[in-house]
């Protein structure tokens, strides 16, 4: 009998799903990809995330690995809201963000934004440091 029986040409049917499905993943993630990656994403801070200065930062910056329009940027400390005379709300979009700041007395302070990415995605975060006394 030369014939294959029922149960290996099933295995071997299963097989070559297997394989296209796994071709078919990998194609999808592929052409996924670039959707995926298109956010733009915080870099780096300054002050960094979690830090204690000796002195007030002169500056409070946001880098970020691709442009971004910011739509909010609040920065709250001890007394609450922290007033600012410059801040980059509506600007064209940039990947690097740099806002002075005016003194700051000794406290915690936390920076949070909201903005658009090239690619039209909602993105936010924030970041937290000390002012020692």
């Amino acid at each position: 009998m030369g014939g294959e029986t029922k149960a290996s040409g099933a295995a071997r049917a299963a097989r070559r799903v297997g394989r296209w499905g796994g071709l078919a993943a990998a194609v999808w993630l592929l052409a996924a990809s670039p959707l995926l990656w298109a956010h733009a994403h915080v870099g780096d801070t300054y002050p960094e995330d979690g830090a204690t200065l000796e002195q007030p930062p002169e500056r409070l910056e946001l880098q970020f690995d691709a442009p971004i329009r910011l739509t909010r940027y609040e920065v709250t400390g001890p007394q609450g809201a922290v007033a600012l005379g410059e801040t980059p709300l509506g600007q064209p979009t940039q990947a690097h963000i740099a806002v002075p700041a005016q003194p700051l007395p000794p406290g915690e302070y936390e920076v949070e934004w909201r903005g658009l990415a090239e690619d039209g995605h909602s993105m936010s975060g924030g970041y937290r440091f000390t002012v020692r006394e």
